[in-house]
């Protein structure tokens, strides 16, 4: 999971978005608001490319009009297969991860995909010392 998820408003343009996601080298940054709890929307990459596509004017069109809402969450309490079942469950790369309603990170297919190789491990190792004993 990463805990250094970018947040933005409703009013954020696309073409601001598009910028982060170039800058920061991220697919998804997660929408909030100042007066509510919780998480509003998320908005990735291919949502952006998206509007490029429908040859919208991303310098002017905000994000609260295309983010993706409601949006699945999971708490931080869940195991990884639970976090892996619901993305695929929902065809979703981008899980943000929730405790008490504040947004406490989010984890990505690329997050698991550098946990596979320890759980693979892990798994063998408990293998082993099962057919030790």
């Amino acid at each position: 999971m990463t805990q250094d998820v970018r947040t933005i408003t409703r009013e954020t343009t696309a073409s601001t978005i598009a910028r982060v996601f170039a800058e920061d080298d991220i697919g998804s940054v997660v929408v909030t608001s100042p007066e509510m709890k919780g998480v509003l929307g998320i908005v990735t990459k291919s949502d952006i490319m998206h509007q490029v596509a429908v040859d919208a004017d991303i310098s002017s069109i905000s994000v609260g009009t295309f983010m993706s809402t409601p949006v699945v969450t999971i708490t931080g309490d869940k195991s990884i297969r639970e976090a892996a079942t619901l993305m695929r469950e929902h065809s979703i790369q981008h899980l943000p991860v929730v405790d008490d309603d504040e947004l406490v990170g989010i984890l990505t297919t690329t997050n698991l995909a550098h946990y596979l190789p320890r759980l693979r491990r892990n798994i063998l190792r408990s293998r082993d010392e099962l057919s030790d004993q």
